[in-house]
C-alpha cells in the first residue's frame, strides 16, 4: 500500500539535516550518517537533497563553515589560520580565496570592518514551479544485463557507450539486443559511491567477454516517467523525479539503483525523437 508520505514531510527530514549542519558545521558525519538522519536510503538521499536544496549536502557544509568563520573572525581575536584549519582548509591561502568568494571580502578586510554575516549574504531562494510529470507506478521483472561500468567523468559517459555499442558488433552481436539500459547507483553529481554501467538486455545464452560483464538487474516496483528528446535532458528530467515528484507522491525511494530505459537509438533517431522511460526505484 502507497505510503503517505508528504513535500511537508520531505521537506522536514531534509530540514534535519541542514539543521545538524549548521549547528556542527565541523562533524565528520558519513553519507549513511546523514541519510539515517533524514530517514533516507543511502542510495538516494543526495539526490533528494540536492534535488530539494538546489545545492549538494558538501555544499552546504562548506557554507556553514564559512559562516563560522565570518562570526570567528568578527567577535574574536583568533588567529586567520587557527580559523581556517578549522573549516577544513590546509592553508591560509585557500582559505582567504574560498571566503572572498563567500562575501567578497579578504579575511582581513571583514574583520577590519567588523561586518555581520548577514551584510553579505544573501539568503538561498529556489524559486520554482511544479512541473505536472506523468508518472507511472509498475512492476519490473528481475533481468541480467551485459554491462560496461563508466569510469572517468560524467561528460565521457558518452564514450562507455560507445564502446559497449563497439563490443556488441564486434562479437556478432549486432541486431540481437532487446533494448539498452543504463543503470546508475548514486547521484552523479557527487564523488561519492557514484557508479555507472551502459547495458544491453539480450537473450539468454549470450556470453560477456573483455571488459564486458553481466548485472543482475533487480526488479520490483518503479515510478516510470517517459522522456523524449535529447540525453542531455536526463539528469535534468531525473531532478524533477526526486525534487518535485516524488515528495508529493506518497513514495519511499528504495535501495536499489535507478534505471534509463532506452526505447530507441541516435543511431537512426533525430535527439528531439529519442524516447528515455527514467526508472525510480519506489515501495
Amino acid at each position: 500500500m502507497m505510503k503517505t508520505t508528504t513535500r511537508s514531510d520531505y521537506k522536514s527530514r531534509i530540514a534535519r539535516v541542514t539543521d545538524a549542519i549548521m549547528r556542527e558545521p565541523t562533524s565528520m558525519r558519513t553519507v549513511e550518517e546523514w541519510a539515517a538522519l533524514a530517514n533516507f536510503s543511502p542510495f538516494h538521499f543526495h539526490r533528494i537533497y540536492r534535488a530539494m536544496q538546489g545545492e549538494c549536502v558538501s555544499d552546504t557544509i562548506r557554507r556553514a563553515r564559512l559562516t563560522r568563520a565570518a562570526l570567528q573572525l568578527s567577535t574574536t581575536d583568533r588567529r586567520v589560520i587557527d580559523i581556517a584549519l578549522e573549516a577544513g582548509y590546509e592553508s591560509a591561502q585557500s582559505f582567504a580565496r574560498a571566503f572572498r568568494s563567500f562575501v567578497a571580502a579578504s579575511p582581513s578586510e571583514f574583520r577590519a570592518g567588523h561586518r555581520t554575516v548577514a551584510d553579505f549574504i544573501a539568503p538561498i531562494v529556489i524559486e520554482r514551479k511544479d512541473e505536472i510529470m506523468n508518472v507511472d507506478i509498475i512492476e519490473r521483472e528481475p533481468t541480467r544485463a551485459h554491462v560496461l561500468q563508466h569510469r572517468g567523468p560524467i561528460a565521457s559517459i558518452p564514450e562507455s557507450w560507445a564502446n559497449l555499442w563497439r563490443w556488441h558488433v564486434q562479437a556478432g552481436l549486432g541486431g540481437r539486443s532487446l533494448y539498452p539500459i543504463g543503470v546508475c547507483f548514486g547521484d552523479p553529481e557527487t564523488s561519492g559511491g557514484f557508479r555507472y554501467y551502459a547495458g544491453l538486455v539480450f537473450p539468454d545464452g549470450v556470453a560477456a567477454s573483455g571488459e564486458v560483464e553481466t548485472l543482475d538487474v533487480p526488479g520490483g516496483r518503479y515510478a516510470s516517467y517517459r522522456h523524449i528528446g535529447p540525453y542531455a535532458g536526463i539528469g535534468g528530467a531525473f531532478q524533477k523525479l526526486y525534487g518535485q515528484w516524488l515528495p508529493s507522491s506518497g513514495y519511499e525511494p528504495d535501495d536499489r539503483p535507478s534505471l534509463e530505459v532506452y526505447r530507441n537509438t541516435p543511431y537512426d533517431t533525430p535527439p528531439e525523437a529519442l524516447i528515455t522511460d527514467l526508472l525510480v526505484p519506489v515501495k
